[in-house]
């Protein structure tokens, strides 16, 4: 994909705002132009008749006969009546321009007033508790104990319809002078389109057309239909213009998206842009583009050095985007684009403060509350109403939100604020970003290609085929969690865990062969894409850390051998060593890398280096140990300058570092002569100053770092004497507890304490 692929034309793609919609034409009554639906339309709630003719004149139409249905809401989205306007054709009774457009004065603070209108004849019938139809409106999914539910029961079994259950108050979002000032300056990075588009083509083309849940074709529209519109506003940025461009996007926010079973994608999107444009798709485009200003370009000795290459443009993407977020909370949104924007804005504080950060903890919880009051945790069903792209993304959303989930709380030692006793699962199907957009004889033979359980027959790993493995494996890893945190016998645990690997064999046997074969056979490079690379080098290293983690439970609960844990940890290590240094995943997947550094890599060498001190520590050294002397310590070392060449402005960079500063002393702790404190204190000083006479050379991990990263010193820390033995390293090392006890005792050690 090229950035000429991106390009469009400024020529307006939506009907001209002189044209009536075809009730208010024959109505003989005033439209205010919206699309997908006018005003008036949506307050007679006559939208599916809500049709802008391009020559209402010319040609004689019977009722209803000869256009396209114009997509009408979905049961799953409350109405609500606001009117909003193009910036750039105000109405001709407006006699200046003002925030929101109000038709009275409006006193600070300002209000936009909005007035959420009866649903019962879109609600769904009152049936059995067999029969039960979940309810998601302001409140979001109710489930079985709701108070709704009472109502459900006790009206259905009486014949009895039931009343309309949601009120017609008047609902106010008051904004103060400093929200709309906050909304316009959010605008204001807008203002140099041709750099966001480079940013979100280049993306797309680093991740081939998917980022995390928002697909290149989407974006794409959205982009085609932002500038054409409002590009000379926001080029300008004129106050009074910005300013009722910002009343546009707030009123467009508080209005849920329309659509129907048979609505296109490129429909679904265009009524988030142009005049529909929201505050979820402006934070989204920031998210997107801040992902791949994280990301190094590609080194060309004739390029010039950009300013989006700083590590300050992806924190000003996050600003943006934690700015729109707190924006559609304002408005209540709660809908795709806002767990879309959740998503994506997670993916941005992943790459900037670390996967397993405390703000990347909270906003996977914001995640998970989310997708639950849209009913994700259900299932989608036919009643839904959604068309077939946006049933697909739904699945892949909650498979991807339950999975994140269950990996940060694994690695945290947390109990998951999602569990998947209380889920329904609907695997996603394992098809392309734009495989999922098409439509009528070309999807039914994109579909024609895939097996019997979903997967694609080409041998290639997509996103999906990623989304789709995760999903099988995440309950396991839940059920392992449970048995780490949960209180058990050992032999409830035993039992628990033989259950646990039958079922894991039993999902490896439903997979494809191609897939099978990457758990333990080689990986094979040859004609495969970087992309695809890191999807296989992911889903291997999420087969082993399974068994891993398992295996630590174990022993820790069960008091299992640890042969069977350092055989899976050293396979680990191994392929995390030769993955870093692989240049071509190092420069487009720097973050991604230093991730399975920190969390596959750590976890690893800490459970190798704990058990190589164990059995250096031995009165009778092993004729045939289990980890081989030499090799071990070369790989730790090699593993140790891994993380020091970590870049300091990644989010992984603190746990990282901690991690090379516990190899480095076990190392030194191994290697160090017996009974000779002097002779440390010596090997201390004679170190540092060759570290301050001789910089280190380029390490074979090659990624390119910022300018705060060159100063960096990666450097191996002194001897240790005997004094390391107060931290335990015994057969209770928390090495081998949950990652939590090892994140906890990193955090306690003192760095600074010196060491004679």
């Amino acid at each position: 994909m090229h950035l000429a692929y991106w390009e469009f034309s400024l020529d307006s793609l939506l009907p001209a705002s002189s044209r009536s919609c075809e009730p208010c034409r024959r109505s003989k009554l005033r439209c205010d132009h919206v699309v997908p639906a006018c005003g008036r339309c949506v307050r007679r709630r006559c939208v599916d008749q809500c049709i802008y003719h391009p020559n209402p004149l010319t040609q004689n139409r019977r009722k209803g006969g000869g256009t396209p249905p114009t997509p009408v809401a979905s049961t799953n989205d409350e109405s609500s009546v606001i009117i909003a306007r193009s910036i750039e054709t105000p109405s001709p009774e407006t006699e200046e321009p003002s925030f929101l457009t109000p038709q009275t004065p409006i006193p600070r603070p300002t209000e936009v007033v909005t007035r959420e209108v009866h649903r019962a004849a879109s609600a769904p019938p009152l049936n059995f508790r067999d029969e039960y139809t979940s309810h998601t409106g302001k409140q979001g999914f109710l489930g079985e104990t709701s108070y709704i539910s009472i109502f459900e029961d006790g009206l259905g079994t009486s014949g009895v319809s039931g009343p309309d259950l949601e009120s017609s108050h008047v609902h106010k979002v008051k904004l103060s002078q400093d929200r709309i000032a906050q909304g316009c300056k959010v605008l204001g990075f807008l203002k140099d389109n041709s750099l966001l588009i480079r940013l979100v083509s280049r993306w797309y083309e680093v991740c081939e057309d998917e980022c995390c849940i928002c697909i290149e074709p989407i974006m794409k529209e959205w982009l085609w239909g932002l500038w054409p519109h409002h590009g000379d506003v926001l080029r300008d940025q004129n106050p009074d213009k910005i300013r009722r461009l910002c009343g546009l996007v707030w009123r467009n926010s508080q209005t849920p998206l329309t659509f129907n079973k048979n609505t296109t994608a490129a429909q679904w999107a265009r009524s988030a842009t142009g005049p529909g444009l929201r505050w979820e798709v402006i934070g989204l485009i920031a998210a997107i583009a801040g992902q791949c200003a994280s990301t190094p370009e590609p080194i060309d000795k004739d390029s010039k050095p950009t300013k989006f290459t700083q590590s300050l443009f992806p924190r000003q993407m996050s600003e943006v985007a934690e700015a729109c977020l707190s924006f559609c909370r304002d408005c209540d949104s709660l809908g795709d684009l806002f767990a879309w924007l959740l998503m994506e804005n997670f993916c941005l504080t992943g790459r900037l403060k670390g996967e397993t950060s405390h703000a990347s903890y909270t906003q996977c919880g914001e995640i998970v509350a989310a997708a639950v009051a849209m009913g994700l945790h259900q299932g989608v069903k036919e009643e839904d109403g959604l068309p077939f792209f946006l049933s697909e993304l739904r699945k892949r959303l909650f498979s991807q939100t339950y999975s994140a989930e269950i990996g940060i709380s694994t690695f945290l030692g947390r109990p998951p604020r999602l569990s998947h006793r209380y889920c329904k699962f609907q695997a996603p199907l394992d098809l392309t970003a734009p495989q999922l957009v098409l439509e009528g004889d070309e999807l039914a033979v994109a579909l024609a290609t895939l097996d019997d359980n979903g997967y694609n027959t080409a041998g290639k790993i997509y996103r999906g085929t990623w989304i789709k493995i995760w999903q099988g494996f995440s309950p396991k890893r839940e059920d392992i969690l449970d048995l780490a945190l949960a209180q058990y016998t050992p032999e409830e645990i035993l039992i628990r865990a033989e259950s646990i690997e039958r079922r894991c064999a039993q999902h490896m046997e439903t997979l494809p062969p191609f897939i099978q074969k990457i758990k333990d056979g080689p990986i094979e490079y040859e004609g495969k894409t970087p992309t695809e690379i890191m999807f296989m080098i992911v889903i291997r290293q999420a087969f082993r850390s399974n068994d891993l983690l398992l295996q630590r439970v174990l022993i820790r609960k069960a008091g299992a051998s640890s042969e069977k844990l350092i055989n899976i940890a050293r396979s680990i290590l191994k392929d995390i060593l030769l993955m870093s240094q692989r240049h071509d995943l190092g420069m487009l997947f720097q973050t991604d890398m230093a991730s399975l550094l920190a969390v596959q890599g750590l976890r690893s060498a800490g459970v190798i280096a704990v058990e190589l001190l164990k059995q250096e520590q031995l009165p009778v050294y092993p004729k045939n140990p289990l980890l081989p002397r030499s090799q071990t310590i070369q790989d730790l070392a090699i593993f140790a300058a891994r993380l020091g060449a970590i870049d300091p402005s990644d989010g992984s960079f603190s746990i990282c570092d901690q991690g090379r500063k516990v190899i480095t002393h076990i190392l030194d702790k191994i290697l160090s002569p017996p009974n000779a404190p002097d002779r440390c204190q010596a090997s201390n000083a004679t170190s540092a100053l060759q570290d301050q006479a001789h910089q280190p050379s380029q390490p074979n991990f090659e990624i390119p770092t910022t300018e705060a990263a060159q100063g960096y010193s990666w450097q191996v820390p002194g001897v240790m004497d005997s004094t390391m033995a107060d931290l335990n390293f015994g057969m209770e090392a928390p090495f081998l507890g949950p990652d939590n006890d090892f994140m906890q005792w990193l955090e306690n050690m003192d760095w600074e304490r010196p060491f004679q």
